[in-house]
């Protein structure tokens, strides 16, 4: 009996040993895993008047990597067990060959433990009809009938402002299901422009602003343009991309924590100095992917520890980061999308 292989069938027999290790690996430090000692800061998110954490949990993190369903399901109750109750979800945020797995995978969580979070989800339809039909799609994926708020996604420099108001809009319809008591508050994001976010919260009467803090010259004026029109209308506030953003040619960064701006050398900072930085802002919250066990110990040990940056030791930082070519990350169509 011939029992050789060919080279293909050992190269395939191979992969899947190492994705089996990887899985056990995986699952056993999903195990062992136990939170830093400590607990976890909150903020009241702005004029909403809810206590959150100052932690977010993104839903383009280990909801869309991990293998399956339960094993995502376990990391969003580590999550919530370890303090964190802001939940970060969207419809866009998924694999090519699962869309929308963040979002069902959090409902698998939420089957349990929704009255212990604060749940968002996005749309990026700016028509009514279009919307509605993406917003029941996510309350049946996260296995939900009301949601904390719903949030007008990715605000561009292009947009027609005046259209989402208009009857057909989707900000009409979102202060319908406000009234419905489907959601209870109506957010806005977006990363491509700080004036056109600051028109948008200007012109209409929104609860919360996602929007992108870093110490880079490029995020500068989000700081100096939208940060304190959104104070002085008591948003509150959710910080994004507080590591450079993750896009999917380089997710992971070092010691643990995600994001472009993670490293050593020219343009790169510690990510606890990152982190931080973003904290010490007027933000309330700081939303993060985080993609396993390991990351998620070094948020919390961050958050559960956190002091605020005095102002030497921002300007140093932003200093360190102003010349710097992975700054072009911002600019490169599958960071743009997300």
């Amino acid at each position: 009996m011939n029992t050789s292989i060919s080279r293909r069938g050992f190269l395939k027999l191979s992969a899947a040993g190492a994705s089996a290790a990887a899985l056990a690996q995986l699952k056993a430090e999903a195990a062992a895993f136990k939170p830093p000692a400590g607990k976890m800061p909150r903020r009241v998110l702005g004029k909403t008047g809810v206590s959150v954490s100052v932690l977010a949990l993104g839903g383009q993190s280990a909801l869309t990597d991990l293998p399956d369903d339960e094993m995502a399901a376990k990391f969003v109750n580590d999550c919530i067990d370890c303090g964190i109750t802001y939940l970060d979800a969207a419809p866009m945020y998924g694999r090519k060959d699962d869309p929308r797995n963040s979002e069902r995978r959090f409902g698998k969580a939420m089957a349990k433990r929704r009255k212990e979070v604060y749940l968002t989800t996005k749309t990026l339809e700016r028509d009514a009809d279009k919307a509605m039909r993406d917003i029941e799609t996510s309350l049946k994926l996260l296995q939900t009938d009301h949601l904390e708020c719903l949030q007008i996604h990715k605000i561009t420099p292009e947009e027609d402002l005046a259209r989402l108001g208009k009857p057909d809009g989707v900000y009409t319809l979102l202060q319908k299901l406000r009234d419905q008591k489907v959601i209870r508050f109506i957010g806005v994001t977006g990363h491509l422009g700080a004036a056109c976010l600051k028109r948008a919260i200007e012109m209409y009467d929104f609860d919360t602003l996602l929007t992108t803090f870093n110490p880079t010259k490029e995020r500068h004026e989000y700081e100096e343009v939208l940060l304190p029109v959104a104070r002085k209308q008591n948003l509150g506030i959710i910080a994004m991309k507080v590591m450079g953003g993750t896009p999917q040619y380089n997710r992971k960064g070092t010691e643990g924590l995600p994001g472009v701006l993670v490293g050593d050398g020219p343009g790169k900072a510690a990510p606890a100095k990152l982190l931080r930085y973003a904290l010490s802002l007027p933000v309330h919250v700081a939303v993060n992917g985080i993609y396993d066990h390991k990351q998620l110990r070094h948020n919390l040990e961050v958050c559960y520890n956190f002091k605020p940056m005095k102002d030497p030791e921002r300007r140093a930082l932003q200093f360190a980061l102003n010349d710097s070519d992975i700054l072009l990350a911002y600019n490169k169509p599958d960071y743009a999308r997300a």
